[in-house]
């Protein structure tokens, strides 16, 4: 009878845990402070490692790579520099280049799926917003070496 209660325990002891594990909250989660519509934005446009990034091009070159892209018509590979493009800016919080980078990756792949997270940065206040949490998350996540 002793084993029985052994196996008991130890289910009731794995779900605490599922249990604990469940209200965790991510960083980016609690900055948002259940904005649900900037979470959703910045969870597909911060950077995970910015420096690795920034090595495999700056904005500039990024944004001559989408133009490239745009002339050859390859469309879906122009909207993905411009993203990162914008994905850079928002990085370096650069309001003017978040706002005209996503709005081009809005305009050159009209058929993407998720277009509602660039259009997000067309609002002035929403972007000014997304810049404050992209720099407070990056605060927290990037080396202080990393920073400029």
């Amino acid at each position: 009878m002793a084993s029985v209660n052994i196996f008991k325990r130890r289910k009731k002891e794995t779900e605490e845990k599922v249990e604990e594990k469940v209200e965790k909250k991510t960083l980016l989660e609690e900055l948002c402070k259940g904005d649900n519509e900037l979470y959703n934005t910045l969870s597909r446009t911060l950077l995970l490692n910015p420096e690795m990034t920034k090595q495999a091009g700056k904005i500039d070159a990024r944004v001559e790579r989408a133009q490239e892209y745009e002339k050859n018509k390859d469309y879906v590979r122009a909207r993905i520099e411009y993203q990162v493009a914008g994905e850079l800016a928002l990085y370096e919080g650069k309001m003017a280049q978040i706002q005209k980078l996503f709005k081009k990756a809005t305009e050159t792949d009209p058929t993407y799926s998720n277009r509602s997270i660039f259009e997000y940065f067309a609002k002035k206040e929403n972007a000014e917003k997304a810049i404050v949490m992209a720099q407070e998350y990056y605060r927290h996540t990037t080396k202080p070496a990393q920073r400029e």
